[in-house]
């Protein structure tokens, strides 16, 4: 999932998950989508890796997870804050 050319950290979205792929289609800046030449090829749906992070972080687990109903998503987060 993570690549890296030439000293930049990028995710394609094509490599995603398909339901994290839909998200970012319709919840990212547009303009944070890159286009790298690489081996002759434009890479053309590209976001760097750090807004990657940036967008998981003020998405949430809804990201992550979108078919887990609100209390499984609780569960899980009672568990995690217990360790």
């Amino acid at each position: 999932m993570l690549e890296n050319f030439k000293g930049i950290e990028f995710i394609r979205i094509s490599s995603l998950p398909e339901d994290q792929k839909e998200k970012i289609w319709h919840s990212f800046q547009r303009d944070k989508i890159i286009k790298i030449v690489k081996d002759q090829a434009l890479l053309n749906d590209c976001i760097l890796y750090q807004d990657y992070v940036s967008w998981l972080s003020q998405h949430g687990s809804s990201a992550l997870a979108p078919t887990a109903s609100a209390n499984t998503s609780k569960s899980v987060f009672a568990k995690l804050a217990f360790r």
